[in-house]
């Protein structure tokens, strides 16, 4: 994809719309093919780091309900074992933070007894997880019927042990990625360099980490995707490019105040110059723009 660096404002809310209006009908006809499968109640939505798998659980809620479904959106972060158990497995593969990330960090037990409930119970018990606590914090029941429908949001969904959990009583998958390069005045910012950028920002902005703890976890995060997730892509129903033409500029502002705070002794401090220069010559976008229900709003 390609954009143009010297648009007016105002085409600029209407280029941004345009982008998000395409994301979401691609949602929307997702959604509409799924609820033709009546009897499917499980749908997996999963992808790497920063591909907006929020958003796009909210939109397939929408439709959902607007077809007469009652939707919920499940995070199998959730299911996480507590955080004294998950650092015991980090150490024991020679980290020192907690690898969120692995397949053997979610309960599969309770992961499958509340899979069971869905189809076995009018009643489910939905366990809420609490990052501040690092632990499960109590649990959500909501009564159920036939009509629900749920949707299994998280980097988790496809990993073969919580994927053979999930469709035990069949299911439908949806992997989403931004997966088309975006070229700004010829220069190339490829997927997973937008991933990182769009991670740098939201780390920063919404999880109070600063860059340099981001790019410390990128290379075991990026493993992990290749071991865990982009191998089993291709079993998957659907595919959605998450990608926007514009979002180089509207990360600009946030990446140059956040790299720009890394040192010359960082160890980290090449790549961080090696992205500001790269975005040097982009026309930044304001974050004003971006609409409470659009899909950058995950990362600014």
């Amino acid at each position: 994809m390609t954009y143009n660096n010297n648009i007016t404002h105002e085409s600029n809310a209407e280029w941004i719309k345009r982008c998000e209006d395409n994301f979401a009908d691609s949602i929307r006809r997702i959604a509409e093919d799924i609820c033709k499968k009546r009897e499917l109640r499980i749908v997996r939505l999963f992808g790497p780091t920063c591909s907006g798998k929020t958003t796009a659980a909210n939109i397939l809620i929408s439709v959902f309900e607007s077809l007469g479904k009652r939707a919920h959106i499940v995070s199998i972060d959730d299911f996480y074992y507590d955080r004294e158990i998950l650092l015991e497995m980090s150490r024991a593969k020679g980290l020192e933070v907690v690898d969120y990330d692995s397949p053997d960090t979610i309960d599969a037990a309770a992961l499958h007894l509340f899979a069971e409930e869905i189809f076995d119970s009018d009643e489910v018990h939905c366990p809420i997880f609490d990052f501040s606590l690092g632990r499960r914090n109590g649990y959500k029941t909501l009564s159920i019927d036939e009509n629900d429908i749920f949707i299994f949001e998280g980097i988790q969904a496809n990993y073969p042990n919580v994927k053979e959990i999930l469709s035990e009583h069949g299911s439908a998958s949806i992997f989403i990625i931004p997966e088309s390069r975006v070229v700004v005045g010829g220069v190339e910012f490829l997927p997973q360099r937008l991933r990182l950028m769009r991670r740098l920002v939201r780390d920063f902005l919404f999880r109070s980490s600063d860059p340099e703890f981001t790019l410390d976890l990128w290379r075991s995060v990026r493993d992990n995707e290749d071991k865990n997730i982009f191998p089993y892509a291709s079993e998957s129903d659907y595919f959605v490019d998450s990608t926007m033409e514009y979002e180089v500029g509207v990360l600009k502002p946030y990446l140059c105040e956040i790299l720009g705070s890394i040192g010359e002794d960082s160890r980290h401090y090449p790549r961080a110059q090696e992205i500001l220069n790269l975005i040097e010559q982009v026309e930044p976008i304001s974050r004003d723009l971006i609409l409470p229900h659009y899909l950058y709003r995950e990362f600014v």
